[in-house]
This record gives structure tokens, sequence and C-alpha cells, in this order.
């Protein structure tokens, strides 16, 4: 028995490093391939490569062992292991200034996480596949999905529109700069991790933000684009945790009809279960595009959070609807659920602040934060 809990305790807290870790070397892969604008594409890279490698291993067998040994009040805790790494991640490898308002963000959304998921868990009862596929027909199900889907919509019109404005933004910069402006787009940035430190931003007569790689590189940027990007990114982190929480849950069911049908009894007759194994590859790749664009635009110190708290919350919704369980939460356990989602309103709302004009949204690095 003690064996058995240790191995669980150990594959969770594996994986929860093993995400984090993989999400800081993609953002610094992200970041040093935008600096030295390098001539072949970014998925070349073998730090990204192995990024991703880490974080896609991370995100599926350590959580399947420690949910098949643990109990979910052990287990939930322990998931948020990562968002602690995340900023110690950020720190040694990324060289990210690690401000009072990220301490204290990190830690209300780790509460936060950690009392909805203790208090929302509720035990899911074993079902056959065909039960489990009769559930997406559930009338309650389907209103449910929909309203969720056309959430989602909604945020992705609204990320396009931010990306487009960041574009132009971006567009009339370039065009607007005067000549003795320095366009960063020349060296990489200097050593390991110069590429995520808090900026160094100084307001030029124009009404540009300089922001400083070191070895000579800088940036100068509006504003607008500035704002225009963290909001893309922002918008992109919380997208990618709700479309992964479905993916989970496709998962369920969609990994049982491929292996059944392996093993030659054909799933595949009835049109949901098409659907099923569709949404399910149609999610995971949406899942890893806005994850990577969210990277690309923010820091991990914000994107990390922000796909935690949307996967977690939403997965909890979606899970109580799916299985019907929402009757069976108790007052205490609402309100405890209520109390969670404020904490993580707070500490998300924290993290946010990094969009402020003193700080800048972007952290970038700058030769000054090393030396004092």
């Amino acid at each position: 028995m003690l064996s058995r809990l240790l191995l669980g305790v150990g594959a969770s807290v594996a994986g929860s490093l093993g995400h984090s870790l993989g999400m800081t070397l993609q953002k610094r892969a992200h970041m040093q391939h935008e600096a030295a604008s390098p001539g072949r594409p970014l998925w070349k890279d073998r730090q990204w490569q192995l990024g991703l490698l880490l974080y896609l291993f991370s995100s599926t067998a350590p959580p399947t062992i420690a949910l098949s040994m643990l109990p979910v009040f052990v287990a939930a805790p322990l998931a948020a292991v990562g968002l602690v790494a995340n900023a110690v991640f950020a720190r040694y490898i990324l060289d990210s200034t690690f401000a009072r308002t990220d301490a204290m963000g990190t830690f209300l959304v780790t509460m936060g996480s950690c009392c909805v998921a203790l208090f929302g868990a509720i035990d899911e009862p074993p079902l056959s596949l065909g039960q489990l596929l009769r559930l997406y027909k559930r009338p309650a199900y389907v209103l449910f999905f929909s309203v969720y889907a056309l959430l989602v919509a909604v945020l992705i019109v609204a990320e396009v529109g931010w990306r487009r404005r960041y574009a132009r933004a971006s567009e009339a910069a370039g065009s607007a700069m005067p000549p003795n402006v320095l366009l960063g787009s020349v060296g990489a940035p200097r050593g390991v991790g110069h590429v995520e430190a808090e900026p160094l931003l100084r307001t030029s007569p124009a009404g540009y933000s300089s922001v400083e790689y070191g070895a000579g590189v800088e940036i100068k940027s509006t504003r607008a684009e500035q704002v225009a990007r963290y909001v893309s990114g922002f918008l992109s982190a919380v997208i990618s945790g709700l479309i992964c929480s479905q993916t989970l849950l496709l998962a369920k069911s969609g990994i049982g009809l491929v292996l059944l049908t392996v093993h030659g009894d054909m799933q595949f007759n009835d049109p949901l279960a098409i659907a099923i194994v569709v949404g399910l590859v149609v999610t995971a790749l949406a899942n890893l595009y806005y994850i990577q664009r969210a990277l690309r635009l923010c820091s991990t110190l914000t994107v990390v959070p922000l796909c935690y708290c949307s996967s977690s919350l939403s997965a909890l919704l979606s899970s109580l609807v799916y299985f019907d369980q929402i009757r069976l939460l108790t007052p205490i356990q609402i309100s405890m659920i209520a109390a969670g989602i404020v904490l993580l309103a707070a500490g998300v709302l924290l993290l946010s602040m990094k969009a402020e004009p003193h700080e800048g949204p972007l952290h970038l690095g700058s030769e000054s934060s090393d030396d004092e």
C-alpha cells in the first residue's frame, strides 16, 4: 500500500514538474527565435522539440498513473506543484524577475485550484463505453456543450481581433519609426535566459517604448502594440485551457472506441463515435496551437496559471454536467468551490498586472536586471 502511494505521489509530482519544464523550454525557444530571427522554422529547433515532447508526455502518462493510485484529495493538491515549479523555472531558466504580484498571484491561484479540485471532486461511476456514449446525447449536456462551444468561439473571434490589432500596430510602428530607432532583429539574446526578465522600458519623444535584449539588441514598440500582443496571448492561454478540458473528456470515450475497433469490434458505425474521435483530434491540435501562440506572446508566469485555471474550472463543470452530478454537491462544497473561484480570479488579476505601463507585458531581458 505504501509503495503504491509513493509511486502515485512520485508520478504526480514528476508530471507537474515535467509539464512546467516543457512549457518553459518552449517559451525560451520562442523568445530566442524571435530575438535572433533565424532562417529555419521554429519546429526544427531542438530545444523546442524537447520542450514539446516533455510537455506532451507529462500531460498524459504521469497524471494517468497518479489518478489510478491516489485518491483525488491527494492528487489534486500535488498537481498544483506545477504552478510553483513554473515560477522557479521562469526565474532560473528564463531569468525572469519574480515580482511581489507574481508571488501573490501564484499563491492565490494554487490555493484556489486546490480548493476547487478538493471540494468539487466527486467519484465518477464505473460506466461502460455504451453508457459513456449515451451521456453525450443527454439534452442537458447537449445544451451545456452548445453554450460552451459558443463561448470558445466568441473568445477565438476576440483573439483574432486582437491579433489583427497587434499586426496593424506592429506594421504602423515599423513604418512610422524614426531613423534613429534600432529594430532588434540582429543577434541572439545574451546568454541563456536574458529573454524573459523584467523589461527596461523607456519612452522616447516619439512615444515608443524601448525594450533591451542585451548584446546591443533593442526592440522599440508602441504601447498599443504591447497591449495588443499581451491581450492576444492572454486570450490564447484561456482558449487553450478551455479546449484542453474537452480534449480530456473526449479522450475517455475516443480512446476506448479506437481500441475496441482495433481488436475487431467495429465501433464507427455510429456517426456520434466518428464525431467523438474527430473532435478529439481537432481539440488536441487546437490546444497545441493556442498554447504555442500564448507562449510566444506572453510570459510563462502568466500563461501557465491561466491555462491551469481555465482547464481546471472547465473540466470540473464539464464533468459535473456530463455525469449529471451537480445535484450531488452539498452546500459546503458549493461554497468552497465559489471561494476557490474567487481566489483564482484574484490570482489571475494579479498576474495580469504585467500589462501595466511601468512593467510591460513581455518580460523581455535587460542588461540592468542582472547588475542590480
